[in-house]
Parts: C-alpha cells; sequence; structure tokens
C-alpha cells in the first residue's frame, strides 16, 4: 500500500516538472518574437544625462525585418509618497549597429530598426545607444534618479534583464530600490541587484511580461546633479510670440487703414451732378452689379435717347407681358459705358440680320491669313449695321444683353476706378494680412512634419493642410505593420 503511495507521488511530481516547461513554451510561442536578453550600460552624468547602450537579443520565431524601440519623451514620475512630477526630454547620440530611421510618435522617440529588404528568423542582436537627457531635477530638497531600465512599451516577453548603472558620485545606498511589474507595482522580489562603490549591478530572475517595466530609484542629496538643462522647447515659444506680435500688427493697421470713419448719411433726391445710375451705384456699393447696370436704359429714357413701350407677346399657352425699346435719336454724349450700353441694345445678333456669304469669305480669308478669328467677331462683321435698326424687343435682347452688361461692369469695376474712391494705403495691406498667415501655417506645419521623418511629407503637408493629421497617423500604421 505504501508502495502505491509514493508511486502516486512520484507519478504527480513528473507530471509538474514536465507541464510547467510545456506551458511555458506554450506562452512564447503565442509572440512573433522574444527578447531572450536585454543588458542595459548605464553611465549617470553630473548634469543629470545618462549615457545608454542597450544590447537587445531577440529570438524571432516568424520572419521578420527587425524591431522597434519606443524611448518616451517625458520622465513621468510617481514616488512611494505620492507625489508627482514630469520632466520634458531630450534624446541625442542616437547610433545602431543596423540600418534605422527615427520619428516621433504620440510622445515617443521611435527608433525602427532593420531592412525592409531582409528578414530574420531565429536569434539576433541589436546594440542602441543614446543619451537621454532628463533635464534640471524637480525636487526641491533633494535630487533623485528615477528612470524606468525597461519601459511598458515592449509587446513582448523579455526572459532576462542585466544592468549596470555608473554614477558619477558617491551615494547613500540605503536609499536605493528597484520595481518590477505592472505600472504602479512597487514589488521588487524580482531583481537581484548589487553596490560597488558608485556602480550598481544586477539582472532580474522572472520574466517581464508585455506592459511591464523595471524601475530604477534612488534619492540623493540636493546638488548631487549640477548644471541642468531646463529642456523647454524653444520653437513653440518662439511661433506664440510672433503670433502676438502679428495679431498687434494687424490691429494697428486696421485701427489705422480698415476702420472707417462714421458718416452721417442725409436724404438726397437728386444724384451727384455728372455721374450716371450705374456710376452712383458703383460709389454706393463700393463695386458696379448687374442691375446698376440695368439701370442705365431709365437713365438714357430719360435723357432723350430712348422710347420704352410695354407689349404684349403671344406665347405658346398663354400671352406673356414684354417691352420695347425705340432709339429716339444716336447717342451723342462723352460717356464710354453709356455709348457701350446703347449700341449694345440695337447690334444684338437675334435683331440684325446675318449675310452667310460674308460670313464664310470672313473665315476663309482668316485661314488664308493664318489669322484666328472667334465666332462672335464673325457674326459681328457680317451682320447689318446697327444703326439701321430703330428699335428691340424682349426676345430680341434675351440671351445677348448680358455680354454688354458684363463688358460694362468689367470697365466700371477696374482697378483704376476703385483706386479713386478707395485709399491706395488701405487697398495694399490686405498683402501683408496674407503674409502674416502663411508664415504662421508654415510654422506650425514644418517642425511636426520634419518630426515624423519622411522629406517628401512636408510639401504634401503643405498642399493639403486638411490631410495632415490622417497622412501622420497611416505612416505610423504603415511603420508598425512593417516592423
Amino acid at each position: 500500500m505504501k508502495q502505491k503511495i509514493l508511486i502516486g507521488i512520484f507519478v504527480v511530481i513528473m507530471c509538474f516538472i514536465v507541464l510547467i516547461p510545456n506551458q511555458s513554451l506554450a506562452v512564447v510561442s503565442t509572440h512573433e518574437y522574444t527578447i531572450q536578453s536585454y543588458n542595459i550600460n548605464m553611465i549617470v552624468n553630473e548634469n543629470n544625462t545618462f549615457d545608454i547602450t542597450e544590447t537587445i537579443t531577440a529570438y524571432f520565431n516568424v520572419p521578420k525585418h527587425g524591431i522597434y524601440r519606443k524611448i518616451p519623451l517625458k520622465n513621468s514620475i510617481t514616488r512611494l509618497d505620492g507625489t508627482k512630477s514630469n520632466n520634458r526630454v531630450k534624446i541625442s547620440n542616437i547610433s545602431v549597429n543596423e540600418n534605422y530611421n527615427t520619428s516621433n510618435e504620440r510622445g515617443y522617440k521611435v527608433i525602427k530598426i532593420g531592412n525592409s529588404n531582409k528578414t530574420f528568423t531565429g536569434s539576433h542582436t541589436y546594440t542602441i545607444k543614446y543619451t537621454y537627457n532628463i533635464g534640471k531635477d524637480p525636487l526641491k530638497n533633494a535630487d533623485e534618479l528615477y528612470f524606468n531600465l525597461i519601459g511598458d512599451q515592449w509587446d513582448t516577453t523579455i526572459n532576462r534583464v542585466y544592468f549596470t548603472i555608473k554614477m558619477p558620485k558617491s551615494f547613500d545606498k540605503s536609499t536605493l530600490g528597484f520595481s518590477s511589474g505592472d505600472v504602479g507595482s512597487t514589488d521588487s522580489y524580482n531583481v537581484i541587484y548589487n553596490v560597488n562603490e558608485n556602480i550598481i549591478t544586477g539582472y532580474t530572475i522572472n520574466t517581464i511580461n508585455p506592459g511591464q517595466a523595471l524601475t530604477v530609484r534612488l534619492t540623493l542629496p540636493e546638488n548631487y546633479f549640477v548644471k541642468g538643462s531646463s529642456n523647454i522647447d524653444i520653437f513653440p515659444i518662439f511661433v506664440i510670440i510672433l503670433c502676438a506680435i502679428f495679431v498687434l500688427i494687424a490691429d494697428r493697421l486696421w485701427a489705422k487703414y480698415g476702420k472707417d470713419e462714421q458718416v452721417v448719411e442725409t436724404v438726397e433726391f437728386y444724384p451727384p451732378e455728372g455721374y450716371n445710375s450705374a456710376e452712383v451705384g458703383f460709389l454706393y456699393e463700393g463695386s458696379a452689379n448687374t442691375e446698376s447696370v440695368i439701370s442705365l436704359l431709365i437713365y438714357l429714357a430719360n435723357a432723350g435717347y430712348l422710347k420704352i413701350e410695354e407689349t404684349e407677346e403671344q406665347g405658346l399657352f398663354k400671352k406673356s407681358k414684354g417691352f420695347r425699346i425705340t432709339k429716339i435719336k444716336e447717342y451723342d454724349g462723352n460717356n464710354e459705358c453709356e455709348r457701350i450700353f446703347f449700341k449694345g441694345l440695337f447690334e444684338c445678333s437675334s435683331a440684325r440680320k446675318i449675310d452667310i456669304s460674308k460670313a464664310e469669305k470672313i473665315m476663309q480669308e482668316a485661314k488664308k491669313q493664318g489669322e484666328e478669328i472667334s465666332f462672335e467677331d464673325v457674326l459681328e462683321m457680317s451682320a447689318d449695321n446697327y444703326d439701321n435698326i430703330n428699335s428691340v424687343t424682349t426676345s430680341d435682347l434675351y440671351d445677348n444683353f448680358y455680354t454688354t452688361l458684363n463688358k460694362i461692369k468689367s470697365k466700371i469695376n477696374s482697378k483704376e476706378n476703385k483706386n479713386k474712391i478707395f485709399e491706395s494705403s488701405a487697398s495694399g495691406k490686405g498683402k501683408y494680412l496674407i503674409l502674416m498667415i502663411i508664415a504662421i501655417f508654415i510654422l506650425i506645419t514644418v517642425k511636426p512634419v520634419i518630426e515624423y521623418g519622411e522629406d517628401e511629407s512636408l510639401i504634401f503637408a503643405l498642399l493639403f493642410p486638411r490631410n495632415r493629421l490622417s497622412y501622420i497617423d497611416r505612416k505610423s500604421y504603415r511603420f508598425n505593420k512593417s516592423a
């Protein structure tokens, strides 16, 4: 009986020994790659900068182009006493033993390592070097070393971490501590470390899972770190100051040139002497529109050049009212717009007879001479002289007279005429506002686009500002997929 019990216990122990490794292998196999060892050599300088060398040995279970390393650009600290602080970080002197490129992505410096034309399976080692400038120490009565040796950005398991931290001066090792695990964890059971003078060495005994971190905490005496930089990004401050200056300039330009003096309107029963109705509309509105130009019909009739009669025309189903304009005498004034209007009334193509044979000869002659001539010019040259037409109706002017109206509007609304009613000193100041807007747009576009890596994307973002953010998101997606 005792022998059977011993055999049963032995079987259970053997099953436990066999199943545990298999379970571990099952976890590993769920990842496309794992990190077998992660060796960190960190030199802490007196100005609170860290020279870091990371040697990462990865094992690829499937063919991969490489890995990417995400380094936070903000050092966020939550201390054991509950206090918090955030340091802006600068990363420089990046070098890798493989092909790589860098970009900024949502608060991280991303180092993409690998070759798009080459894939790896099995074990491969990467060496990454960089300087991590954490800036001035935020504590008032003490200094500290608070740093994630392993951040929570990795998407795979790390079997073993080895670290060496060389401090610039001596320190109280009783204030040294490590934590490992999920974010916010203070457990230190996974870390074995040793202090020899100013050098801290150690390693982890258990696997670090995806999303977990390894943190070192060391409280130091005040002024342990000296000459730390502020790490303030000058560029946004420059842009804000420049925007404020541009706003002040725009305000002064508006106050001096754009703000009209208040005018007391008076009732006038007659137009200004020497101006026709279209010109009065231009003076009042600042531009001549179709209605003000059409008013020349009444103006010329009132001047004795035209007679306007109401008519009744038979339509397909019912009669409709129209009008007939009759020439009383030829225009003999000296106003160019009035002359164009008067002439245009009686040279409408539907009211003038076109000599087809004459039109063909004009086109053939122009072809022989190698000259280009428009269809409108052919009709004009082959039509009866408008002097032979004494009256026109609504149907004669329909779909024809608009060309005359447009010609008059263009003439009245010319830049030369507008300069006569607007102050030239004010009309030219708008270009300065446009230049300031363009300058601000370029400033807020160039830096973010350059930080995302691709030079050709700068032109794309400048030409299509609405697509800038979606482009950056697509770039980040392609980056994640390719690694």
